[in-house]
């Protein structure tokens, strides 16, 4: 059957006739407006943004010293801390998170850093690797920089070979009880 066929002048006067004496149906039935309830979805979703921006709040392109001139790229926050810098050299603690940064823009990168740290504060992740890539080296050389930038990053380096070397870095995060 063809739907663009036209119907005919006796196919109309029969449908026409057929439908005579009839009439229109009236709404007379009551109408519910929807109520709208308070989503706490919503509410949660707004706290975790909120959260991943006050995060990426700490990465700044001001005062930008040149910290990290040689390769390979280590920090750490406190000059105690050399214990900690010592085993992510030489490899010891296994990241239980990964992040990819390839492909993304200087803002997008600093969104999901920030969304890291956020995660691996509620799930306790204290170790996490993180993954840039060679590209134009503009991540490569931004990332360390803004992670030196926050608080809550106790030390990182770059990874060893069989985590990506040096397209990559490991970092530890302080986990907050």
């Amino acid at each position: 059957m063809n739907k663009n066929r036209r119907y005919t002048f006796d196919e109309n006067y029969l449908f026409r006739q057929w439908l005579n004496g009839t009439r229109e149906i009236v709404q007379d039935t009551i109408f519910h407006p929807r109520v709208h309830k308070k989503n706490n979805d919503n509410i949660l979703f707004k706290r975790i943004i909120f959260e991943q921006d006050a995060h990426s709040h700490y990465f700044s392109y001001r005062n930008k010293k040149i910290f990290f001139k040689d390769n390979p790229i280590s920090y750490m926050r406190h000059k105690n801390l050399y214990d900690v810098l010592e085993n992510l050299k030489k490899g010891k603690y296994n990241p239980d998170i990964f992040l990819d940064l390839h492909g993304l823009t200087q803002y997008q990168a600093q969104k999901a850093l920030g969304e890291l740290i956020t995660v691996c504060q509620k799930e306790k992740i204290f170790c996490a690797h993180i993954m840039y890539g060679y590209g134009k080296h503009i991540l490569k050389k931004q990332t360390p920089f803004w992670l030196s930038q926050h608080p809550d990053i106790i030390a990182f380096h770059q990874a060893p070979k069989f985590f990506g070397s040096d397209a990559a870095i490991i970092v530890i995060i302080e986990i907050n009880s």
